[in-house]
């Protein structure tokens, strides 16, 4: 399966950079449409102009900041949710992975500690989800008590 996936990234870049290369074809009315080259450029200007969003429309930007901030927000806690649900899932029903290698292995031994290892695992990465939805939390919140003013405020 790994190989597929690697073949299908390959060929799509290669595909890519051979179409960089194939002159563009001409429409109905004889004009030459917009070749790739032209395209990348158009992009990156479209990209340019909407970094000056926030200098034309500042209002605008900010209530954008603050539903990309909620989404933030909503998105850790979906996190939380997730992982609270797989650990009630998955924690102590599940055999366990060292005990069915040991068995298939027949002279293997459990590694010693892994409990405590996954256990600490678990424990950090839990809390660095926390600590990334309360930052989350923590950068809505200043950015909600602006929107909801419905002013916005020079820094």
């Amino acid at each position: 399966m790994g190989f597929l996936i690697r073949f299908a990234i390959k060929f799509c870049f290669w595909m890519m950079l051979v179409s960089l290369f194939i002159p563009p074809a001409k429409d109905e009315h004889g004009g030459n449409q917009p070749g790739p080259l032209e395209a990348f450029t158009a992009a990156r200007e479209a990209i340019v102009d909407l970094g000056d969003f926030c200098n034309r429309k500042p209002q605008a930007c900010e209530t954008g900041k603050a539903a990309f901030a909620n989404a933030g927000e909503r998105a850790g806690d979906v996190a939380k949710a997730g992982y609270d649900y797989l650990d009630t899932q998955l924690g102590k029903d599940v055999p366990r992975p060292d005990a069915a290698v040991a068995a298939a292995h027949g002279d293997a031994k459990p590694v010693a500690g892994a409990d405590a290892i996954k256990a600490k695992l678990r424990e950090l990465a839990l809390r660095e989800l926390i600590e990334a939805a309360d930052r989350q939390s923590e950068a809505s919140t200043s950015v909600d008590k602006k929107a909801q003013t419905g002013t916005v405020v020079p820094n």
